[in-house]
């Protein structure tokens, strides 16, 4: 292992603070539940094209506050419905998965790869390296891993950036489909279509915890 220096991890780690701190003032500052969420809806709608760029660009840059991906993406799903509302959503979301993967390769792999050394997880970060694309892909399938820490993992492993790129947009798609079902039923929270969206939710949590569980399975026997 070779000797960890400030300046290896000192970048990424302020970063990550910084983004911790704007969240945290959004939450605390209550700012948020000031914001009129149909008007803004209604706002973005009628911006024709141009609020579909505004809207994907917010979503690009998101990771850059930690702001939750979820609730963008109901958004998406309440302002331009199912079908309009996953396209902008996997655009937006992807691209911000690459954001936050650039991010996470420039300003903490240094540190990761002193850190790695030849043991145990200098091996993982190997296999990372090899499969990278086809994990990438199962744990966006799993609804309750946060999708900003994902991105930010891989771009601290060896994973290629292809690789990457491509699983992250193809992962995203499923969870988009089910949360912007949600977001636009949300108008009519007692009708059918909306106890359809829930239950696509719940499937969608179901076969998260198995995709979890295979995912385990393969660590652990990679570690064999």
């Amino acid at each position: 292992m070779k000797e960890l220096k400030i300046r290896d991890w000192l970048p990424f780690t302020v970063y990550l603070s910084l983004g911790g701190l704007i969240l945290l003032y959004l939450r605390l500052s209550g700012r948020l539940e000031t914001i009129d969420i149909p008007a803004l809806s209604d706002w973005i709608a009628s911006q024709g094209i141009p609020g579909m760029f505004l809207y994907v660009l917010v979503y690009a840059i998101r990771p850059l506050f930690f702001f939750p991906a979820s609730l963008l993406t109901l958004f998406g799903g309440y302002t331009y419905g199912p079908w309009l509302g996953m396209l902008l959503d996997v655009v937006g979301a992807g691209t911000g998965g690459l954001l936050s993967f650039w991010i996470a390769r420039l300003l903490g792999r240094r540190g990761v790869e002193k850190l790695t050394g030849n043991g145990r997880m200098n091996d993982w970060d190997e296999r990372i390296g090899q499969n990278g694309f086809l994990l990438v892909l199962l744990v966006r399938l799993i609804p309750f891993i946060p999708f900003d820490a994902i991105s930010y993992a891989s771009g601290l492993s060896k994973i290629r950036f292809r690789q990457f790129a491509v699983a992250n947009y193809l992962g995203i798609i499923p969870g988009a489909f089910v949360y912007n079902n949600i977001g636009a039923n949300l108008r009519d929270p007692y009708s059918w279509r909306f106890a359809v969206a829930i239950l696509l939710y719940v499937l969608f949590f179901i076969a998260g915890f198995f995709v979890q569980r295979r995912v385990r399975k393969k660590q652990n026997s990679d570690h064999l």
